[in-house]
């Protein structure tokens, strides 16, 4: 018989979500929601009694017998029995069995119980069993899933359960369904306005895990304490400012989460009771009576301790009246498909679940408990002479170690924000010397009191390369190909040409070219006269061009005859690379400049959006190809690197020399090509391609090519793709991975043009598909973060 049917709170739906849709890893079959709490009792228990109890209190609360319904109806809703029979085991392992085997049989019992509750429509969410473990010695294990019951109530139930076995009347059970019919008499659209208000601006959720799946998996716990004199401080603080310990508490956590995102407007979870007044006896009420809600930190370059506590306990004035919210709702106002990945829970129950008890001839003591939660850290703070810190996390987020220096940096963080409450937050040091010590070895800083080798420069270089393999190809375009031989020989009668017109070294000559091999040729001519050339991409405006010229101060022009317009009323020495007097000059090679010379000067956008002028040495450039890291690329004679990108981006400085510094080959892709996806693809198939360097936007246009052509794709031989200018969108990749498993390797870079392209090097591997972080990796051999 059904005595109730109820629909469900918010914080029942996210959990029958969780429960329906959650796949569960090998190493945790049982829902992350389901509680236990194992009790072991000493003396002369009554096991029938017990079990009395258990249903008179099953009883007295039967929405913990719910039913939960949802695959044939339009709202979920929890079927409350009239009737219901408490699940009871009970099991004697006394006699003959050793404390191993007693041990395993009691696991794989636990274990049992809890896969039972997870099932919320073929079995009662609330099971209790009792193992007799000995002579008067008793394991009593009590199991729910969370979405009948919250921590609050697990030690009123408690009490309830040794008060009924006591011989004690309890009093009157307040029905659940009072509480439903509150929740649904909230104002939601006041409680969607007060969170909007709170949130306005929060664009960036607060991640700490990859996003892959419901982050299921193997789980870990461990335990803290915040030391006596911190915890007083902290307690102190609280006073001092009015406010609670976990206000004070939550300022700590999200300076943590801010050293461990990087963000500076953060977000977390915490759980919010709601046990109004204007319910009859909503504090001893018996069930899930709590919601997860957001909390939101930001932090600026001034913001102190005071500044933060304001504004949590701000923000929490403004929404107490509204922390029935659906999270879901809260996501959906905010844009947000998720807020935020971690919990940080203060346990401020009102009564102790064990050490009230008095039952006479026994003795009760709290064994283990076990709660979890989906998300991939959670941290609970317990109250007492020392804060108590229970972290569960994702091993494969996070190894014991990470979660100890994490507790430590909280402590550390705590008594900062205690010792000085004006202090700037963000000068706070959060690290340990041990973590500036690994930062130290991370960031490679090592290499900064290393003396400078000097190298050759880069036209050098190119002329070793020249000598010992003339006829090796050195660069295609647009169905030619030039001989090492041909190409020196060709860029030496262009920089004859350029001396000619009284460019000497230290000069700046400027480029105003299409992408063909003139360009390239007119790049190397340039740097075997010492200057530095200054390239202006013909799709620019006549602004920006006129802007950079000026800028400058170019004392030539390399162009053609159909972009030199573009230069008029100038006064510019303008080269036409057309001109067949270039033929007639001598094939001779000029003295090579020195390292130290500029190489390329590029105009970035600049920080206040008026170009800025970069120069990069010759020495700059070689010491990129110096780095030890570069067995993750086939940097070897021969290799084919494509070059895709205008000149006037500095990745071509990577394609062009990473080309010439190895005897490789370049070719030089036309810009209609590289508009088309599936040009692209056909050519790299052609020329066969060893090294492609993209930018993740232009790769992903690749991938929908490969994927719509796979035979053509088979055919690439590409043994590394290289990403920079932008950041990567691992998530993005898997369908070339499930294309190509293999080959090619996969290398995300980053830097700035300062930095001379690339800075830092990661291999991407099918795992980092999971995530929606980009990872930059580690610095090269060559510098240093």
């Amino acid at each position: 018989p059904i005595a109730d049917i109820l629909p469900l709170t918010p914080l029942q739906q996210g959990l029958l979500f969780h429960a329906a849709s959650a796949g569960h890893s090998d190493a945790d079959q049982d829902d992350p929601y389901a509680v236990q709490l194992d009790l072991t009792i000493s003396g002369p228990l009554d096991a029938e009694r017990l079990r009395g109890a258990m249903q008179q209190v099953l009883t007295r609360h039967p929405h913990l017998a719910a039913r939960f319904v949802w695959q044939q109806a339009d709202q979920p809703v929890q079927v409350i029995p009239r009737t219901p029979e408490m699940p009871w085991r009970y099991v004697d392992l006394a006699n003959g069995i050793d404390a191993a085997e007693q041990a395993k049989q009691v696991q794989e019992l636990s274990a049992a119980e809890r896969t039972a509750v997870g099932d919320l429509v073929g079995q009662l969410p609330l099971r209790a069993a009792l193992i007799r473990t000995g002579p008067a010695q008793h394991r009593f294990v009590l199991t729910n899933h969370h979405i009948v019951l919250d921590g609050w109530s697990v030690p009123v139930l408690i009490h309830e359960i040794f008060a009924s076995y006591a011989g004690e009347s309890l009093p009157k059970p307040v029905p659940y369904r009072k509480f439903i019919s509150w929740l649904a008499d909230r104002d939601l659209d006041a409680a969607r306005a007060a969170w909007a208000s709170v949130f306005a601006g929060f664009d960036t959720p607060t991640l700490v895990g990859p996003p892959d799946r419901l982050g299921l998996g193997i789980r870990g716990v461990e335990w803290f304490r915040v030391p006596a004199d911190t915890t007083e401080a902290v307690m102190a603080l609280a006073r001092t400012r009015r406010t609670t310990v976990n206000t004070v508490l939550q300022a700590g956590w999200a300076q943590v989460l801010i050293s461990l995102t990087g963000h500076h407007d953060v977000a977390f979870g915490t759980t919010a009771a709601s046990r109004p007044a204007e319910v009859e006896s909503a504090e001893s009420m018996v069930g899930l009576l709590i919601n997860t809600v957001p909390v939101r930190a930001r932090i600026e370059l001034s913001t102190n301790t005071l500044e933060l506590l304001d504004q949590l306990s701000g923000a929490h004035g403004e929404t107490v009246e509204h922390q029935h919210l659906a999270l879901s709702e809260l996501q959906r106002i905010t844009g947000q498909e998720s807020l935020f990945d971690s919990l940080f829970v203060y346990e401020n129950y009102p009564i102790d679940d064990v050490a009230t008890l008095s039952l006479g001839d026994l003795a009760i003591a709290e064994g283990a408990s076990r709660e979890r939660t989906h998300y991939p850290l959670t941290v609970q703070a317990v109250p007492g002479r020392e804060v108590g810190l229970r972290i569960e996390f994702r091993t494969d987020v996070f190894d014991s170690s990470a979660i100890q220096r994490m507790a430590e940096r909280f402590v550390r963080v705590l008594a900062a924000m205690t010792a000085n409450p004006e202090r700037p937050l963000c000068s706070t040091d959060v690290l340990a010397p041990l973590e500036h010590a690994e930062l130290h070895s991370w960031g490679n800083r090592e290499m900064l009191r290393q003396p400078v080798v000097r190298s050759a420069s880069l036209p050098a270089l190119f002329a070793g390369h020249a000598a010992r393999t003339p006829e090796a190809t050195a660069v295609v375009s647009e169905g030619r190909s030039w001989t090492y031989r041909e190409f020196d020989g060709a860029t030496n009668r262009l920089a004859h040409r350029l001396v000619a017109a009284g460019v000497r070294s230290g000069d700046v000559v400027a480029l105003l070219l299409d992408r063909t091999y003139q360009s390239v040729a007119a790049i190397l001519a340039v740097l075997k006269t010492g200057a530095a050339y200054l390239p202006i991409d013909p799709n620019h405006p006549d602004s920006r061009i006129g802007f950079v010229v000026g800028d400058a101060a170019p004392v030539a022009v390399l162009s053609t005859a159909a972009l030199a317009g573009r230069l008029e009323g100038r006064n510019l020495t303008v080269i036409d690379v057309d001109d067949p007097a270039i033929d007639t000059q001598p094939s001779t090679s000029l003295p090579y400049p020195a390292a130290e010379n500029i190489a390329y000067i590029l105009y970035t956008s600049g920080t206040t959006g008026v170009p800025k002028g970069v120069a990069i040495s010759h020495q700059n450039v070689t010491d990129l190809f110096d780095c030890r890291d570069w067995d993750m690329i086939p940097a070897w004679p021969g290799a084919v690197w494509p070059h895709c990108h205008s000149y006037g981006f500095d990745v071509s400085v990577f394609e062009i020399w990473g080309a010439f510094l190895h005897g490789g080959r370049l070719v030089v892709i036309p810009e209609a090509t590289t508009r088309s996806s599936a040009d692209l693809l056909t050519l790299l198939v052609a020329e066969k391609v060893n090294v492609l360097t993209q930018t993740p936007s232009a790769f992903y246009n690749l991938i929908a090519a490969d994927t719509a052509q796979p035979e053509l794709g088979w055919q690439l031989e590409l043994d590394a793709v290289v990403w920079g200018g932008e950041a990567l969108e691992p998530q993005r990749l898997r369908p070339w991975l499930q294309n190509h498993p293999t080959r090619p390797q996969l290398i995300n870079m980053y830097g700035i043009t300062e930095t001379t392209v690339h800075a830092s090097f990661r291999e991407i591997l099918e795992p980092d598909t999971r995530s929606g972080v980009s990872p930059i990796g580690s610095p090269l051999s060559g510098a240093a973060f």
